[in-house]
């Protein structure tokens, strides 16, 4: 069984109980090509002014700007890479484990979207196979 221990900022209900423990192929909007640790920083982190917007809004919880977007699905993640180029250029491919986390659908607008909490010292552009596919 894998012991998930999570950066000491995340709310004591984060990642939440629905979450699962991550598995599989994902795709992440990302800014550089290879992908530094700068594109996999949590908007709460990032931006905190955006993340209390978003929280205000009602269109996240304070556990989701705590979690990395990540799309099940390719296209879902070019065209989200599309319609918001600020958030980056680039689709990187990431095949996740148990070890690197938990994972919830977090839909928008009916696509794959998904938040990916990672674990304490885990390090996703070492620790996971990621290339640019896009």
């Amino acid at each position: 069984m894998t012991t998930w221990i999570w950066p000491t900022d995340f709310p004591a209900d984060c990642p939440p109980e629905a979450a699962v423990p991550a598995n599989g192929t994902y795709y992440r909007i990302v800014k550089t090509d290879p992908p530094q640790h700068e594109d996999f920083v949590a908007i709460f982190n990032l931006n905190r002014r955006r993340a209390n917007a978003i929280i205000r809004r009602g269109t996240g919880t304070p556990c989701e700007t705590m979690g990395l977007s990540v799309f099940a699905d390719a296209n879902d993640a070019v065209e989200w890479a599309l319609r918001l180029p600020q958030i980056g250029s680039y689709i990187a491919r990431l095949t996740l484990n148990p070890d690197s986390g938990k994972i919830l659908a977090t839909p928008r607008e009916g696509n794959s979207h998904h938040t990916w909490w990672y674990v304490e010292n885990f390090n996703p552009v070492t620790a996971s196979a990621i290339e640019i596919v896009i």
